[in-house]
């Protein structure tokens, strides 16, 4: 299974060429270097890696780990590759260099790694998409609808039991079920 997700993150990579060749272009043009943005996240078995996304923010800005609603350090050019899903796309080398899966929960940071419950990643890889990633695919709406971004740690809790759900019932036909609820989720959000 493991040889199958590289080899056909290898493949998508070969075949959306031409979209992330046009998203780095726009991305130079609207704002400038670095193209690609890498933030450091806990693996499996709780290894360090680094997650690459296409950069939607300004640089240099206040370093803060959670987006809001509105957030003036995404740039307009973010705006659209957030809203549709197109900064995630780096992450299919995350897949082919073993960092990551295409299914299995988000990545975090260590912070919240260290306070949080993630013992699944002694048994699972994080991945690209996953029951959180669909339930709450418009997180920074939830939190803002919620009371703000100080509200996180109780998203952070629902994630966290949504991770350990998957890992104990991960399968192919889950998995399955999984890329297609993802796939809607962003066709009809």
């Amino acid at each position: 299974m493991e040889l199958f997700s590289r080899s056909l993150a290898v493949l998508m990579l070969f075949i959306i060429s031409p979209l992330i060749l046009f998203i780095s272009v726009g991305s130079l043009l609207f704002h400038g270097l670095p193209i690609f943005f890498k933030h450091e996240r806990v693996g499996f078995k709780h290894k360090f890696f680094f997650l690459y996304k296409f950069r939607t923010m300004k640089i240099n800005n206040e370093n803060q780990s959670i987006t809001e609603l509105g957030d003036s350090r995404i740039t307009i050019w973010g705006k659209i590759l957030r809203a549709l899903k197109l900064d995630e796309l780096p992450q299919l080398w995350n897949i082919v260099k073993g960092d990551m899966r295409f299914i299995g929960p988000r990545p975090e940071i260590q912070q919240y790694v260290n306070e949080y419950d993630f013992s699944f990643l002694e048994n699972i890889k994080p991945g690209l998409t996953d029951f959180s990633s669909i339930l709450l695919r418009n997180e920074v709406v939830i939190l803002s609808n919620a009371g703000g971004i100080g509200r996180y740690p109780e998203l952070l809790k629902i994630k966290t039991e949504l991770g350990h759900m998957y890992a104990e019932q991960k399968g192919f036909w889950l998995d399955m079920k999984l890329v297609i609820l993802t796939l809607i989720s962003i066709i009809l959000p």
